[in-house]
């Protein structure tokens, strides 16, 4: 039972005396009843009752019990009681208020923030790949509209959102957390423009760096350069039992191109009897269209490929219907093959590039336009229009022999 300071008539002389100060600051005066339950005066002469109590996850919190004098000094603490013991049974009154009203607000707004997520699926993010839209809804489907999606978009608060980008950090998702607060950037600025959500004013994204999350610290993806390692890492690949991963392993150690771009590679990008692979610009990290040569092994395996897989839709189609290969199975099967922490689908570029500039004593500048690195942008015109294609052709084909020689 809570210790009670006050009395009726201590009270009213108070209430006169901290109604004036009030007044005469124009900030709120407190007047303490004992264990958290005190009456908020107001500057405007309007008082209320508050049970101030500890929150689980640190800090402090009010819960408004009433306004005086309707809620007497009595009824105040008998409701301070009922709170008191919701607390001891774990639950938070202040929290059971904020979702009864979330509740009702939903009940009045048809909008929901997985009905505006829809809607900037289709219309903001129509243009981009197949790959990037299903990368995105993944990540909404189960980090953002199990918590959030029911809830009208003007009811999110700033808290929700960090509450949510909190439990993705607590698993260990960094990178994830960072990608998710981006979309939900872009996802509330989508809102706030549409004349269709007058109740959406602004975004509750937090803005900034995040710097009180923890960041994951820069490395380079694992890979085998010592090309006295190579040829049991090509056997291993070569040993593969599914046709799709074994096909798709050897593609990427031939092209050497980013997973990504290979994953949601379509057959209409091949032009097989010119032994070209042309990646679109919007599937591209730089944004500019890329041309691959193909080496006569390469067109050879597509070839075969085909008779498997067809010629329609993705070159490596997934275990789901409609979707491509996922690098985890790839990844998967390289650390089966016992190269968990050693390579990685991504290593295959960093092999190509150490090999072809050590041993086979290629030009970087091949090299580099293969990758798709970016250069000095004051070279940046005369280098797009220099493509290199006649040398990066025999680099290619030179490439896939001697990987074909490595037995």
């Amino acid at each position: 039972m809570a210790r009670h300071i006050l009395t009726a008539l201590g009270l009213k002389a108070l209430l006169a005396d901290e109604t004036k100060a009030s007044a005469a600051t124009g900030k709120p005066r407190r007047i303490g009843d004992g264990d958290g339950l005190m009456l908020v005066v107001r500057p405007n002469g309007a008082a209320a009752w508050v049970l101030r109590y500890p929150k689980a996850t640190g800090g402090r919190t009010d819960h408004t019990l009433g306004r005086w004098p309707t809620v007497t000094l009595q009824l105040a603490r008998e409701k301070a009681e009922e709170a008191r013991r919701t607390l001891a049974a774990g639950d938070d009154p202040a929290q059971k208020r904020a979702t009864a009203r979330l509740d009702r607000a939903a009940a009045k707004s048809p909008d929901t923030l997985r009905k505006m997520f829809e809607d900037w699926m289709a219309k903001a993010k129509a243009d981009k790949s197949k790959v990037y839209q299903g990368n995105i809804e993944a990540a909404f489907v189960k980090d953002v509209l199990p918590k959030l999606g029911a809830r009208p978009p003007h009811t999110i608060t700033r808290a929700d959102v960090v509450a949510l980008m909190r439990a993705i950090e607590q698993r260990g998702a960094l990178e994830m957390v960072r990608r998710v607060r981006m979309w939900l950037r872009e996802l509330f600025e989508f809102g706030v423009d549409d004349e269709k959500r007058p109740l959406l004013t602004a975004s509750p994204v937090p803005m900034g760096t995040l710097a009180s999350f923890k960041t994951r610290k820069a490395r380079s993806y694992p890979a085998i350069t010592n090309a006295a390692d190579v040829p049991q890492l090509m056997a291993k690949i070569r040993q593969t039992e599914h046709w799709g991963i074994r096909t798709a392993l050897l593609f990427s150690a031939y092209v050497w191109q980013r997973p990504t771009e290979i994953r949601a590679a379509t057959w209409s990008e091949f032009d097989l009897v010119n032994a070209r692979w042309m990646i679109p610009a919007e599937r591209m990290k730089g944004k500019e269209e890329h041309w691959v040569p193909l080496a006569t092994q390469v067109v050879q395996l597509l070839r075969q490929h085909q008779g498997v897989v067809g010629d329609e839709g993705w070159l490596f189609p997934g275990r789901r219907y409609g979707k491509p290969l996922s690098e985890g199975t790839l990844t998967g099967r390289l650390n089966v093959c016992g190269y968990e922490g050693r390579h990685t689908p991504h290593g295959f570029r960093a092999m190509a590039r150490t090999i072809l500039d050590e041993l086979l004593k290629v030009d970087t500048r091949f090299i580099e336009k293969q990758l798709s690195h970016e250069v000095d942008t004051r070279l940046r015109g005369a280098y797009n229009r220099a493509e290199y294609w006649d040398d990066r052709v025999l680099m290619n084909q030179r490439w896939a022999d001697w990987l074909d020689a490595q037995r």
